[in-house]
């Protein structure tokens, strides 16, 4: 992970007197001024930021699962946190993250998409916490039993669990 990401996510967790799971990322949205307000965004649309004069509200797909708007508002925040100054909306569509600034899928975009993901994962499954709560668990980590027990804990779905997992070299 990149060290500024890291480092973001770090102070915003350091800042929390007692982190409990799951991690609220709404309260801590919140925390750093930003509004949430639910939407109908329609199927192809998880989330957006939009920031105006200073002020930032996260869009969040009301219809989508829970896991995943918590996901998208990690996202958000993430790109709120390290790309602020780059633009003034983005857009989670799809699943393929653009910034609507930019046309296209550059290089530059995918970079900055894939540290608010970085964010998100970090933010949501520290990685202190993750591997305590995975060495309490006494069989296989790989087992879906076990993933499912994570994923339930960090209030993730399995598949970021397991992505994160094996970004922490936990999961072979």
């Amino acid at each position: 992970m990149n060290k500024h990401v890291q480092q973001a996510v770090e102070s915003i967790l350091n800042s929390i007197p007692e982190l409990q799971l799951p991690i609220n990322i709404e309260s801590i949205a919140k925390s750093r001024g930003i509004l949430i307000k639910p939407y109908p965004l329609g199927d192809d649309v998880s989330g957006l930021l939009a920031i105006e004069n200073g002020k930032a509200v996260i869009g969040v797909n009301h219809t989508e699962s829970k896991v995943r708007r918590r996901f998208t508002i990690a996202h958000e925040l993430g790109h709120y946190e390290l790309h602020r100054e780059e633009g003034k909306l983005f857009v989670d569509k799809n699943f393929k993250m653009f910034r609507s600034q930019t046309s296209g899928n550059t290089p530059h975009n995918q970079r900055l998409e894939q540290e608010a993901n970085a964010f998100a994962a970090a933010i949501l499954m520290p990685e202190a916490l993750v591997k305590q709560e995975a060495a309490k668990l006494e069989f296989d980590l790989g087992s879906e039993e076990a993933i499912q027990i994570l994923s339930k804990k960090f209030d993730v779905s399995s598949t970021a669990m397991c992505i994160r997992l094996s970004k922490l070299g936990i999961l072979d």
